[in-house]
């Protein structure tokens, strides 16, 4: 890692002792873990999912009649949740970016800028997902700029993802989403900072040092790979179980 201090909020929150508790208590499970976790956390897990591929593997097991416990982020777990209908039971943690975007604040900057298309990451907030035109991962959100009509953009994820659509989609006029208020009164103000430590000079390091090593016990590293493969084995075995997903993720994405 270009700096070993750059965790992340999602990972912080949710212990791998206390997760395996939890795991423990509800054994009829199909434990589905978010990629932003620890190699313990997903040595307890059955499946581990990106954005881009949760809501169809969640739909696979809901159509095997499997209950799912669903961790970290609750706001992505709800987001699936409605999307699939699946009986899911979801670990507390969010993400310090886009848990800060609010509902209220946004209608009140669409409502300044009527024409724009609002890109939304399903971490975010029920309420601030509902104003959406885009719902997905941040693929699909910078795909939904460089495919789409519009001429502005309102975009609640982290601002970092804005100079690479500005790179991609030169002439279009983006927006940020408005997060729990100005300056000082909001924690990341949607700028991850665990991300901003990952430097061009600590990639250097990486590349040329070897610095950064990261050391996993073999046993929990053995456990954890299990769910990795899994994934990768369903995206690769079921492409068109994809397409849907993408479909419902980014709603809006063929009318924009």
């Amino acid at each position: 890692m270009p700096d070993l201090d750059a965790t992340c909020s999602l990972d912080l929150g949710c212990p791998s002792d206390d997760f395996a508790a939890f795991c423990d208590a509800h054994p009829d499970r199909q434990v589905v873990v978010y990629a932003n976790t620890s190699a313990a956390v997903k040595a307890r897990a059955d499946w581990m999912v990106t954005s881009s591929c949760a809501l169809a593997i969640v739909k696979h097991l809901k159509d095997q009649g499997q209950k799912v416990l669903w961790a970290p982020d609750r706001h992505l777990g709800a987001y699936i949740q409605r999307e699939t209908g699946a009986d899911m039971l979801l670990w507390n943690g969010d993400c310090i970016v886009h848990n800060e975007f609010k509902g209220v604040e946004l209608e009140l900057l669409k409502a300044r800028h009527p024409n724009a298309m609002v890109l939304v990451h399903p971490e975010s907030p029920e309420a601030v997902v509902k104003l959406a035109d885009v719902v997905g991962s941040t693929s699909q959100m910078l795909k939904a700029v460089i495919d789409g009509k519009a001429q502005e953009y309102i975009v609640a994820t982290d601002n970092l993802i804005m100079h690479r659509m500005r790179q991609l989609a030169p002439g279009k006029t983006l927006f940020e989403a408005p997060t729990a208020g100005n300056s000082a009164t909001c924690k990341s103000c949607a700028h991850c900072p665990w991300m901003a430590m990952n430097g061009l000079q600590g990639v250097i390091a990486c590349l040329e040092n070897g610095q950064g090593e990261i050391t996993v016990n073999p046993a929990v590293g053995k456990d954890a790979v299990r769910c990795i493969d899994r994934m990768l084995a369903y995206v690769a075995a079921n492409p068109a179980a994809l397409a849907p997903k993408v479909q419902g993720m980014v709603r809006s994405i063929g009318a924009a």
